[in-house]
C-alpha cells in the first residue's frame, strides 16, 4: 500500500510539472492548397491582418469617450471668516448638440479602422499571390531541372556508347559529363530556391518556416480577361487609397460640425450652502449660473484649418484618381503584352525547341552530328523553358499589381 501511494504521488507530481502543450503553434496544413484556399487561410491566420483588426477596438473605445458627459464638481471650505463653512456644487450642462457631434465624429473615425484593415488586406493579397505563384514556379523549375538532368544523362550514355564503339573521341564523353554535372547543380539550386519560396509562403500563412507545404495549380490560373472600363469601375469603388481619402474628408466635415457646435457656451449651474455665519444666520443657501462668453475665440482658426484640410484632401483625391486611372491603363497593357508573350512561348517557341532537341539527340545517336550541336540544342531548350516560366510568373506578379490598384481580387 505504501509503494502504491508513493507511485501515485510521483505520477501526480510529474503530470503537474509537465509543460502544457502550446496553443500558439498553428496546426499543420494537410493536402495541396489552391490559391483560394491559401487566401482563405491567410485571411484567418495572418498576424498583420489580425493586428489591424484589433486596432478597431481602440476607435470603438473612442466612441465611448466621446459620449461621456462632463463631471460635476463639489468643494467644501472651512475658514475663520464668516461664514465659517462653505459648500459649493457645480454642474456643467452641455448645450448645442456638442455630445452628439463628438459621437458622430468618433463614429466617422471608426471607419478609418476599416480602411486600415482594407489596406492590410490589400498588402496581404499581393504578398500571397507573389509567394503562392513563386512557389508554383519553383516547383516547375525543379521539375524542369530534373527533366534536363535526364536528358543530360541520356546524352552522356550515348556519348559513352559511341566512344566505346570507337566513333567519337574521349573529349565528347567529357563534354557530356560536364553537361550532367551542370544539370545536377541546377537541380540542387532549384530545390534550394523551392525551400526558400516555401518559407516565404509559410510566413504569409503564419506557419513555421520549415513546415512542408504543397500547392496546386499552374501559372496560368486566375488570368481573367478584364476591360479597362471594368477595371476602372472596380478601382473607383474598391481602391483603398480613394476610400481612405473619402473617409478622411468625411471626418473633417464632422470635425467642422463639432467645432461649430462648441461655439455654444456650456453653462455651469451652482448650488452653494453657507454655514455658521453668526449672528446673521446659521444655514444659508445660494444658486447661480456661469458661462464663458464667446466674444473673441469662436474656434475660427480650427474651423478654417479643417476647411482647408478638406480642400487639400479633395485635391489629393483627384490626383490619386488620375494616378489610379493611368496606372490601371498601363498595368492592363502590360498584362496583355505578357499574355501574348506567354502564348508565344507555350505554342511556338518551347515546342519548337523541344522538337529540335529530340532531332539533335536522334542525329547524334545516328552519328550524323557532333556532341556540340546536341549540347547547343539542349542549352536552347533549357533557356527557353526557363524564360517561359519567368514570363508566366511575371504575368502573375503584374496581376498582383492590378489587384492592388483595384483593391479587390480579380475573379
Amino acid at each position: 500500500m505504501r509503494r502504491r501511494l508513493i507511485r501515485l504521488l510521483v505520477l501526480v507530481l510529474v503530470a503537474g510539472g509537465a509543460p502544457a502543450p502550446s496553443r500558439a503553434q498553428p496546426p499543420a496544413v494537410s493536402g495541396p492548397l489552391t490559391f483560394q484556399q491559401a487566401l482563405d487561410l491567410a485571411v484567418s491566420r495572418n498576424l498583420g491582418l489580425e493586428a489591424a483588426r484589433r486596432a478597431r477596438a481602440i476607435r470603438e473605445a473612442a466612441i465611448r469617450t466621446a459620449g461621456q458627459r462632463p463631471n460635476p464638481s463639489a468643494s467644501f471650505e472651512v475658514t475663520r471668516d464668516s461664514p465659517h463653512e462653505v459648500f459649493v456644487f457645480d454642474l456643467p450642462v452641455e448645450l448645442g448638440g456638442k455630445r452628439a457631434r463628438r459621437i458622430d465624429l468618433a463614429k466617422e473615425e471608426l471607419t478609418l479602422a476599416d480602411v486600415d484593415v482594407q489596406t492590410e488586406m490589400r498588402a496581404l493579397r499581393r504578398e500571397l499571390r507573389q509567394a503562392f505563384y513563386s512557389l508554383i514556379a519553383a516547383d516547375e523549375r525543379a521539375r524542369l531541372a530534373d527533366s534536363l538532368l535526364d536528358i543530360a544523362r541520356r546524352v552522356r550514355d550515348a556519348a559513352q556508347a559511341r566512344f566505346e564503339a570507337g566513333a567519337v573521341p574521349r573529349l565528347e564523353v567529357l563534354q557530356a559529363e560536364l553537361g550532367v554535372t551542370r544539370a545536377d547543380t541546377d537541380l540542387d539550386l532549384a530545390r534550394s530556391i523551392r525551400a526558400a519560396e516555401q518559407a516565404r509562403l509559410n510566413g504569409v500563412l503564419n506557419l513555421p518556416p520549415a513546415q512542408p507545404l504543397a500547392v496546386s495549380g499552374t501559372l496560368a490560373d486566375g488570368i481573367a480577361l478584364i476591360s479597362y472600363e471594368q477595371a476602372l469601375t472596380l478601382a473607383s469603388a474598391s481602391n483603398v487609397d480613394l476610400i481612405a481619402l473619402d473617409r478622411q474628408i468625411a471626418v473633417e466635415q464632422k470635425r467642422v460640425e463639432l467645432l461649430r457646435a462648441e461655439r455654444t457656451p456650456t453653462p455651469v449651474f451652482t448650488i452653494s450652502g453657507l454655514f455658521d455665519n453668526q449672528p446673521d444666520f446659521t444655514v444659508g443657501q445660494g444658486v447661480g449660473v456661469s458661462l464663458e462668453l464667446p466674444l473673441f475665440s469662436r474656434n475660427q482658426g480650427q474651423i478654417a484649418e479643417s476647411i482647408a484640410t478638406t480642400a487639400q484632401l479633395r485635391g489629393r483625391r483627384e490626383a490619386t484618381r488620375r494616378t489610379v486611372e493611368n496606372a490601371v491603363h498601363g498595368t492592363l497593357a502590360r498584362i496583355d503584352a505578357e499574355r501574348r508573350q506567354v502564348e508565344a512561348y507555350e505554342q511556338r517557341l518551347v515546342p519548337t525547341a523541344t522538337d529540335l532537341q529530340s532531332l539533335a539527340e536522334e542525329s547524334y545517336r545516328a552519328g550524323r552530328t557532333s556532341v556540340l550541336g546536341l549540347l547547343d540544342a539542349q542549352r536552347s531548350l533549357r533557356d527557353l523553358r526557363r524564360e517561359a516560366l519567368q514570363v508566366a510568373l511575371d504575368l502573375q506578379l503584374t496581376l498582383a499589381e492590378l489587384e492592388e490598384l483595384l483593391g479587390t481580387t480579380i475573379r
